[in-house]
């Protein structure tokens, strides 16, 4: 049996590294406007074709805390159990921009990862986190000498209990791609999960079963209600944005499980599992994970997308939101992506509500997290606080990205900034597009890049444009945060 969708990450994929936003001034408006080009490499009826997606997301556009996105059920696909696991499944890269150790949001950082099919397997875990202590995190390290990490071989842990249902069980995936790349030092986890139409993801988010199959993106150990933060080089993530993505229609080989001798491997294989560039034409390795069908167009037809995209909340209405803020109950000053701007003093700490403005303090409160990468600048909640009821270790109950131990209603995420939640949806043609809608039921046929006839085998290109998201997603009792101050297993 055949489980039919897009494509496992398809438009939610790049939308995985929607960074945050900067702004200046107290009236600026919160913005979104994202700029998201499809493209179908052959829209033949029955063609296995690959999808590539272009994401850019302008300088001073808010961040998307959230994005779920609803694939029409005619599109065919394999079942991740038909996939070897460890096959390269598709690839992304992106510009992001950082703030790093405390700095402005001004780093401009290349990020590549390269996708493989990861296992579904909810009763095979293993922890996200450090666990052993060892300084590598448990999904990273590769304990039982296999070629790829256990991250891949075994469900990370934090899965099933940031994507549960009403009763607080682990969803199921039909499908699940994975990566991970080196971000500034720190391990960073990919992943795209994608389940059977009609999934309960949130009550926020419809479940109705004829959207199609719901696609979620997960960035570190983003919504995990039982993790613990810890402090980490990464102190903020902004805008502009570039990415691009391709998930593949014909699986491709991983020669970083190449049955010969270490020496004999790409050295990054040790670290990421897969190597830094798909090298067209290449030799197959043994086992040869390549030339599997995942990705069958239906029938000629018009099909419909559903996105539903949130940004976060921002408290003090000054543009900036809450991850990004300082001051989160005091407009800012200046602009956090510039250098110093409304931070003469260059603590990370804008003036608006600097205690001391004209002396440095990179840690405000002395709790261990720098003022840019803590929830409550302000006010003590580190890891000396973990126990105390009302604070915790960067502990953020409504999930407003303000912790409790400086949040005045922490169990009310609506007091901290209005939650909007946008529902967009465009279609997309395969074919002439006048068709009756169905899967494709005699089996594909391998695109060649598509035809230039201007015919059925030509591109098809989606550009969408939405403009004013504020809000924050929250799924399976946790925040939905693609990335989180202070939360993240150390990437935040």
């Amino acid at each position: 049996m055949n489980y039919r969708l897009l494509v496992q990450a398809g438009l939610a994929t790049a939308l995985a590294f929607i960074l945050m936003i900067a702004g200046t001034g107290t009236t600026r408006a919160q913005t979104f406007n994202p700029q998201l080009n499809v493209v179908l490499e052959d829209p033949t009826p029955g063609a296995n074709s690959s999808f590539t997606t272009d994401f850019n997301l302008p300088e001073g556009d808010v961040q998307f805390a959230g994005v779920v996105t609803f694939i029409p059920a005619e599109w065919t696909i394999a079942p991740g159990e038909q996939i070897a696991i460890g096959a390269v499944v598709g690839e992304l890269t992106a510009q992001a921009t950082l703030g790093l150790i405390n700095a402005a949001c001004n780093n401009a950082l290349p990020v590549h990862f390269i996708m493989l099919n990861a296992s579904i397997d909810i009763t095979d875990t293993v922890p996200f986190l450090d666990v052993d202590d060892n300084g590598t995190e448990d999904y990273a390290e590769n304990r039982d000498e296999s070629s790829l990490q256990d991250g891949f071989e075994k469900y990370p842990d934090f899965l099933t209990r940031a994507l549960a249902d009403e009763n607080d069980q682990p969803l199921q995936p039909i499908r699940r791609a994975a990566g991970i790349a080196i971000v500034a030092g720190v391990n960073v986890l990919l992943q795209f999960l994608v389940f059977e139409p009609g999934t309960f993801i949130d009550e926020s988010i419809p479940h109705d079963a004829s959207l199609g199959y719901p696609s979620v993106v997960t960035l570190q150990n983003a919504g995990d209600p039982a993790f613990d933060p810890e402090p980490g080089p990464i102190t903020d993530f902004c805008t502009p944005l570039t990415s691009n993505n391709t998930a593949f229609a014909i699986t491709k080989d991983n020669p970083c499980t190449d049955v010969v001798p270490v020496s004999e491997l790409d050295p990054v294989c040790e670290v990421v599992s897969a190597p830094l560039e798909l090298l067209e034409d290449a030799p197959a390795t043994d086992p040869d994970e390549g030339g599997a069908a995942q990705l069958t167009n239906p029938k000629d037809s018009t099909y419909k997308f559903t996105v539903i995209g949130v940004g976060q909340r921002d408290t003090d209405s000054d543009g900036i939101e809450n991850s990004l803020d300082t001051c989160a109950f005091e407009p800012n000053e200046g602009d956090p992506r510039v250098n110093g701007d409304g931070d003469e003093d260059l603590d990370g700490l804008d003036s608006g509500c600097d205690p001391e403005p004209n002396v440095t303090n990179s840690d405000q409160d002395s709790d261990g997290y720098l003022n840019r990468g803590d929830n409550c600048p302000l006010d003590a909640n580190g890891e000396d606080e973990a126990d105390i009821p009302a604070v915790g270790n960067q502990r953020d109950t409504d999930d407003d990205v303000i912790g409790d131990a400086c949040d005045p209603d922490p169990d009310d995420a609506d007091a901290q900034g209005d939650l909007i939640v946008t529902q967009t949806e465009f279609d997309l043609v395969v074919g002439s597009g006048t068709g009756e809608p169905g899967p494709w039921e005699d089996g594909g046929t391998v695109s060649d890049g598509g035809s230039d006839d201007g015919g059925g085998g030509s591109g098809l290109i989606i550009v969408i444009v939405v403009v004013v998201i504020a809000a924050v997603l929250v799924v399976g009792g946790g925040g939905f945060f693609l990335m989180r101050r202070g939360r993240g297993g150390g990437a935040t």
